[in-house]
């Protein structure tokens, strides 16, 4: 409001000059009386104050475009959140669904063990054997019962000896298996509650960012009128001509990060040559006596240079060693698969975006990702941050159609990964990309990218 607020005033200051200058004007041709310095200081200020309320809207306009971006930046990234809580999610569940089986067979076991004591006690007593043992085998805490009465299990022979042992064992091993399926379901239970809050958080993040964008498209219209009103132009050609200024930052800033991703990887050190050692130097060759300047004087005797031992110098320390540099993961493809990839990528095209979607009718970006090189006979992890520490690290001068292109918050850190697509070859990527957007193929996109591609 304070931008429009200026914009009035800058107007109002125009007008009020218009008003002088054509009063100055008019009285000229019956009076040439010079305007006055005070009307010459109103005039400049009028005109510096148009010129500084030009520039502020024109600052704001670069506000509003950059506050776009950083709305998309925030869907991506709650989405990728949500992608990887529901991950998270299902291997808790699954953590909860074995404990359970496991507990269960533990209990099947313990029971087994506990029908054979209470077999074998009924051969006892059959035999002749104490009926107090028979009692204490056969009550509800009868193992108890059993450990405590030393004398009885004197009497058992080495077969029922066994039994209460292996009875012992399963009990103790159904029980904490049992306890162990207890927490392994609240873990899934609590990990469920918050991938359904990280899908509230994403849902919410869109909503805000449609607000963010509808006010700032509101905002920017009022301001290319007033700037329309300041330049006496109209709205259509400044609409266009802030357009073209968008684009133009928007390509100095794409083409500076495709050269920096582009920029050729240093080679490794190259190799000492033959017969040095690591960590020194061969020594310079001398070099060739200088002629005589008068060849008819004597020539002395040339006399060999001393010879300077070499020098020796620490070899380089080591570069320091990341998990995820150049050449770090693994590649099971080939050219053919990752063309397949891409070519079955390219039939979802249209289809829309689904947060934590992997078809088959909605795709977020790394379930586009894995379902595409799925069907080329490779898996790929569920999330994008996965997916980028699992492959093949590649510079990207190396593109081929089908490998992955990843975008990070912060390049060091793969963790902060919230998108990935897939390299269509000619400067084009296949994605999903946000809520809104169906899934298609576009212009890579190279800011913001990672430090290397990848080649699953």
């Amino acid at each position: 409001m304070s931008h429009r607020r200026n914009t009035r005033r800058a107007l109002v200051a125009g007008v009020l000059v218009a008003t002088l200058l054509a009063a100055g004007a008019s009285s000229a041709l019956a009076e040439p009386t010079p305007p006055s310095t005070q009307d010459v200081d109103r005039a400049r200020g009028a005109v510096q104050s148009a010129e500084r309320s030009v520039a502020s809207m024109e600052v704001r306009l670069a506000q509003l475009s950059a506050q776009t971006d950083a709305a998309e930046l925030a869907v991506q990234q709650a989405g990728e959140a949500y992608n990887r809580a529901v991950v998270d999610a299902d291997a808790a569940q699954q953590a909860s669904d074995d404990a359970i089986a496991r507990s269960a067979d533990a209990s099947a076991a313990a029971e087994d063990a506990r029908r054979q004591l209470v077999a074998i006690a009924r051969e006892i007593a059959r035999s002749g054997g104490s009926t107090d043992l028979l009692q204490a085998l056969l009550s509800s805490d009868g193992f108890q019962d059993v450990a405590r009465r030393s004398t009885a299990l004197d009497r058992i022979s080495g077969k029922a000896d066994e039994a209460v042992q292996q009875y012992r064992a399963t009990q103790l091993v159904a029980t904490t298996l049992a306890q162990r399926a207890t927490e392994a379901a609240a873990a899934a239970k609590a990990a469920k509650a918050a991938a359904e809050e990280a899908l509230a958080t994403a849902q919410q993040a869109q909503t805000d960012a449609v607000a963010e964008q509808t006010a700032a498209a509101s905002e920017r219209d009022g301001l290319i009128a007033a700037l329309a009103a300041a330049r006496q132009t109209s709205a259509e050609v400044e609409r266009a001509r802030q357009d073209f200024v968008d684009q133009q930052r928007r390509e100095r800033e794409e083409a500076a990060a495709r050269a920096a991703a582009m920029r050729p990887v240093a080679p490794p050190p190259a190799a000492a040559a033959p017969g040095t050692r690591p960590g020194t130097t061969t020594p310079p060759a001398p070099a060739a006596p200088p002629a005589p300047s008068n060849p008819q004087a004597p020539v002395a005797p040339p006399v060999a240079p001393p010879v300077a031992p070499p020098v020796v110098t620490p070899p380089p320390a080591p570069a320091p060693s990341t998990p995820y540099g150049l050449g770090t993961g693994r590649s099971r493809g080939s050219a053919g698969t990752g063309a397949a990839a891409l070519a079955w990528a390219q039939t979802k095209i249209g289809l829309p975006y689904v947060y934590g979607g992997a078809g088959p009718d909605g795709y977020d970006c790394s379930g586009l990702s894995m379902g595409a090189w799925r069907s080329a006979g490779v898996n790929l992890a569920r999330t994008s941050r996965d997916q980028y520490k699992q492959v093949l690290k590649i510079s990207y001068n190396e593109l081929r159609p089908g490998d992955l292109v990843f975008w990070s918050t912060d390049p060091n850190n793969p963790d902060a990964i919230y998108h990935v697509a897939i390299w269509a070859g000619n400067g084009q990527i296949m994605e999903a990309s946000k809520p809104g957007d169906p899934l298609r193929t576009i212009s890579m996109r190279w800011g913001s990218t990672m430090p290397f591609a990848g080649r699953p």
